[in-house]
């Protein structure tokens, strides 16, 4: 099929109109479509979309240049050069292919027609400049030279097939072309109504596993104020104040009292030991019961499954075994009260040793060391915590299948929102699958 172009034609206007109308006569004398600013004011900017999309529809765009650099363009993000300059850059942009005639400079021309703005001059320079860079540009001495040389320039470009062109409608085969639409557009909706059956017979097969807390979806628990006053008044000192009001002054040495005193933990000892002591309180009576259920609801068994519950940083799981093994933080070491004393020679006797030693029941046995409870222990060959996580092991769960974990406890640090992170893994999964659930401390 026979192709007609369309050819844009760019220059500067007044100093190369009969230029301009040589070389669109040619170009209609080889069948083929000129186009340029005669259409439209190239100088007006409201114009510009229209130029825009007549280059965009064009095969091919002519540039022409001779002394004058025209026009230049006050606003916008083009303010400074010419609109011919803007039309150069908008079709290299668009990849347009560009054939470029500059005047030689040989060519006498009368003082109308050449540049007489300095400013002009050097951006006219700048711009031949611009143009020659990466491309064959050539040199024309009148317009017939011109004309002949964009003919046989615009002829090589024709040979080379490269571009969309035009087409008559009655060199098309319409109605093959059309009847042969119709045919793909049967084959490609049999083919989508194909493989939605195809679907819909071949279900795919995986198992999906649902876990539920104390047969909840959530954790719901609240976290006790835990006091550990009674602790700190043990360590009080012995005041003279303390002494006439329990009726002991002048009975116990002074001598007793000081050594007593500073024998006392300093108050950063103190502290440290008191927040020991109340964790180890808060687990011991914060703590709830925790079960974890799992059920397999897809629709194939499921192999080698492993499932890591981990736990926020605001909750702490123990085992009922790490509970037991859980002890009380060390005392600080001190002398021995005077007062306890008085009391133990003067009333109660060997009694209130016995008393005293059933009262002081694990304190200052052992180290505290909560951390190393909670790092990793093994409760079963299936189960184990580590690292504040509850790892199951499962060789294999059918269809429907259960599994009920032993019981465990949670111990609420503090009051808030937090998410815990169970993640499941198993042969039949091509990922691991992460689940994310609430717990809420209050």
């Amino acid at each position: 099929m026979e192709k007609k172009y369309q050819i844009f034609i760019s220059s500067t206007y007044e100093d190369l109109k009969e230029e301009r109308r040589k070389v669109q006569d040619t170009i209609l004398s080889m069948y083929q479509f000129p186009i340029g600013m005669e259409m439209f004011s190239a100088a007006d900017e409201e114009q510009w979309e229209i130029i825009q999309e007549t280059i965009d529809s064009s095969d091919y765009y002519v540039l022409i240049i001779g002394h004058r650099y025209g026009s230049i363009i006050e606003n916008g993000e083009c303010a400074g050069i010419s609109y011919t300059q803007k039309e150069y850059r908008y079709a290299a942009k668009k990849q347009i292919p560009i054939l470029a005639f500059l005047i030689d400079s040989s060519v006498a021309v009368i003082p109308e027609k050449m540049e007489q703005n300095t400013n002009k001059r050097k951006k006219l320079d700048a711009f031949i400049e611009e143009v020659k860079r990466g491309r064959t540009v050539q040199w024309w001495t009148s317009k017939e030279d011109l004309a002949n040389k964009v003919m046989n320039s615009l002829n090589k470009q024709f040979a080379r097939g490269k571009r969309p062109g035009w087409v008559r409608a009655n060199g098309l085969k319409l109605e093959e072309t059309q009847a042969e639409l119709v045919e793909i557009s049967k084959e490609n909706r049999r083919l989508r109504e194909e493989n939605e059956k195809l679907k819909r017979s071949v279900q795919q097969r995986k198992p999906i596993f649902e876990v539920k807390f104390n047969n909840n979806e959530f954790i719901s628990c609240k976290c006790k104020n835990v006091s550990v006053n009674d602790i700190e008044a043990e360590f009080m000192p012995i005041t003279s104040e303390y002494l006439k009001d329990a009726g002991l002054e002048g009975k116990i040495p002074q001598k007793d009292i000081d050594n007593y005193n500073s024998s006392l933990p300093s108050e950063a000892e103190m502290r440290e030991y008191l927040d020991k002591y109340k964790i180890f309180r808060g687990i011991k009576y914060n703590n709830i019961p925790f079960v974890v259920k799992i059920k397999n609801v897809g629709n194939c068994k499921a192999n080698d499954i492993n499932i890591q519950i981990h736990m926020p940083t605001g909750v702490r799981i123990f085992s009922k075994a790490m509970l037991e093994e859980l002890k009380e933080p060390k005392a600080p070491e001190t002398l021995e009260n005077p007062i306890n004393s008085f009391y133990s020679k003067s009333y109660l006797g060997a009694a209130t040793s016995s008393l005293e030693n059933i009262f002081n029941v694990g304190r200052g046995i052992g180290a505290y060391n909560i951390s190393s409870l909670t790092n990793s222990f093994s409760i079963n060959n299936d189960e184990e915590i580590k690292d504040n996580c509850l790892n199951i092991w499962n060789r294999s769960m059918i269809h429907t299948g259960e599994y009920e974990s032993e019981e465990y406890y949670l111990v609420p640090l503090k009051i808030g929102k937090y998410e815990m992170e169970v993640r499941i893994v198993c042969e039949e999964f091509a990922e691991e699958n992460i689940q994310k659930y609430e717990i809420i401390v209050e």
